[in-house]
Parts: structure tokens; sequence; C-alpha cells
């Protein structure tokens, strides 16, 4: 599966990670999100290969390359169901519907994996669910869908990616018993678990984390630290969150990386993206394939511009963000964050 080109290998150095057969390489980004015919149809020209120019260079050469898909690929005739018309009308409320036209150019942007487990999942109801599915099988990519964890065959190895959310039939992030049962039945399966959420509050003032239960709108979205703690105790390698539209700090546990938020990645239209909403970063990420312990990693920083299309930031906001974040909320951590993005445990 890891052809071995003299590009590759270039393409790794200029990255700052080794080519190594003992490593498994994962590339991960926060909330996609392709355009949308609702609330009112905000969509990228043509089939969205703008999305792949700007972006696609920085997410190549990964084993797993992720993201949280926000929102759901829809036909003329699937509807919307979560808002009501007057709600909907008024933009007191959204709902996410991409055109299956755009789907390919998540495949033009190397994505392998999505998370399928977020609050704008079932916007066009258990039809939009399915059809998405079929699109993504169709275009190639696998899913973790709610309550619906996937095991992947990377060169031998088996790699589980789970799911966890807070609403309608996730296995919620605030359930620890049954993260813990959940984790632990697929470590029985596994050599490396791939563990993502859609927790915590949202929004500028959610940057921070902290060893607390987070609310929003009175829903509970997880004590995100408990949560990541129970499934690393589980057998998780390394957890990613998605959720807050923010990025938050990164910290490790057991010597397992934990990313609490990639903020918007790419979500064109209908998501404001103003100041730190539209900062994000592609967490570059290397972990041992027999002890899933970090190796190293390096956060390379990404904006949105125009409507939503994701660019690499030459100003590096996201690392000087994420260091700061975590140096603030994690006094503790074995992490070291470098000026360059890179990191690694002491």
């Amino acid at each position: 599966m890891r052809t071995i080109k003299l590009f590759l290998i270039a393409g790794l150095l200029l990255s700052g990670l080794s080519l190594n057969a003992q490593t498994l390489r994962i590339k991960a980004v926060g909330d996609i999100m392709l355009g949308s015919k609702t609330p009112k149809p905000i969509l990228p020209r043509g089939n969205g290969e703008v999305f792949a120019d700007s972006i696609a260079s920085y997410l190549d050469s990964a084993d797993v390359t992720f993201g949280n898909l926000e929102g759901v690929f829809v036909s003329d005739d699937i509807k919307p169901r979560k808002c009501s018309k007057e709600a909907r009308e008024a933009g007191r409320c959204y709902e996410f519907g991409m055109p299956e036209n755009l789907a390919p150019a998540l495949k033009d942007m190397h994505f392998t994996v999505l998370s399928m487990d977020n609050n704008h999942n079932s916007d066009y109801g258990d039809e939009g669910v399915a059809f998405t599915k079929k699109v993504l099988d169709k275009t190639g990519i696998r899913y973790a869908a709610k309550k619906a964890p996937i095991i992947l065959d990377i060169d031998g190895k088996k790699i589980g990616v789970a799911a966890f959310g807070h609403s309608g039939v996730s296995y919620k992030v605030s359930d620890l018993a049954t993260a813990k049962h959940v984790i632990s039945d697929l470590n029985g399966k596994c050599d490396i678990i791939i563990v993502s959420f859609h927790g915590g509050a949202e929004g500028r003032d959610a940057q921070h984390v902290n060893d607390t239960t987070e609310t929003y709108y009175g829903e509970n979205r997880g004590n995100l630290v408990q949560f990541a703690k129970t499934v690393i105790d589980a057998g998780a390698d390394v957890v990613i969150g998605h959720g807050p539209h923010v990025l938050r700090g990164i910290d490790s546990y057991k010597d397992k990386l934990i990313v609490y938020s990639l903020g918007n990645f790419l979500t064109h239209g209908n998501v404001n993206i103003r100041d730190v909403m539209g900062k994000s970063a592609i967490m570059d990420i290397e972990i041992d394939l027999t002890t899933g312990n970090l190796v190293q990693g390096k956060i390379i920083p990404t904006k949105q511009v125009d409507r939503g299309i994701a660019v690499f930031d030459p100003e590096s906001k996201a690392i000087q963000l994420i260091k700061s974040l975590s140096e603030s909320d994690f006094k503790q951590s074995k992490l070291t964050i470098n000026a360059d993005g890179s990191f690694r445990n002491n």
C-alpha cells in the first residue's frame, strides 16, 4: 500500500515526519461542509474543484486522512427535516445539505475516513443519512457513523475508528461506561484505535478545556478530559475532537495524543468563519504501530478565505493559538510544542 516514490519521500522530509514501516501516519482536520442548499443556497463554483486546488497538497501522503463531515449529501428530492419553516427562514436554525456532485472533491483532497457523528448528520432525516452513506461508498471513502465503529486494513494492520457524539443515537461523550465498553471491545480486534468525538460547548468563548462537564443550550456536551482518558484507558491510541467550531489545545495522556478540537476546517457558506472561527489546522501525526504511542507530530496551520475555502496560513496563527491554549490548559503535560508547529512527548 505504501509505494515509495521520490516525490513522496521528499514530501515527508519537508513535513518533518519520517517514512517508517513501524509507524502509522494520520492527517486529521475538523469540520467539513462543502456548501449547502439550506438554510440558503451557498455553493462553490463547479464541482468544488477549488477546494482541492487550494489545500489538497497538504493532505496527501498519509495512511489515514480524516475529517468530520458536518452535514449530509442530498439529492433534489431529499428535503430538510430538522428545522421548522419559520425558524429556517428566520435564520435561527441551520440544516446542511450538500449536493451529491461535490462528493468527489473529498476524494480529490485525499480524505480516506470521515466521521458521520455530529449534530448536523440528521438534518435531512434518515433518508439523508442513508443517501450520504451511498455517496461515500461510491466515492470510495470509509465512514464511522453513529454507533458504527469500523476497522480499516492498512498494510495488514487493523486500524479501528470509532465516532462519539452528543445527539440522537450517538455513542455519547457523556456516557463513559458505554465509551469504555465500545473501545474495550474494539481493542480486542485492532492494532490501533482512533477515537473521534463531536463534543463540547461552541463558539469563540469555548476555546479552553476544563475538567468539567460542558453544556450548550442546556445540552450535555460531555466532560471531554474524562472522556479522552476513559477511552485511552480502554485501548484508544489517538483521540481527535471537533464540534466547538474553534481550535482547542492538545495534550498527551499515557503517551497517547489528545486533540480537543480542530475547529472549522472547510465550511463553505452558512458558517461563521470570522476571526478565530476561521482558523484551523491539519494535525499531521505519526504513532508507533506497536505501542500506539505518539512518535512525533506537526501542526500545519490553515485558515478559511472568501465564503469558506481552506488555505495554508503563512502567518501560522493556528500554531500560535494551539501552543498558547495547550500551555494554559495543560500545565502538567508531557507534550512539547515548538514554534514551528512540531511536537512530541518529553
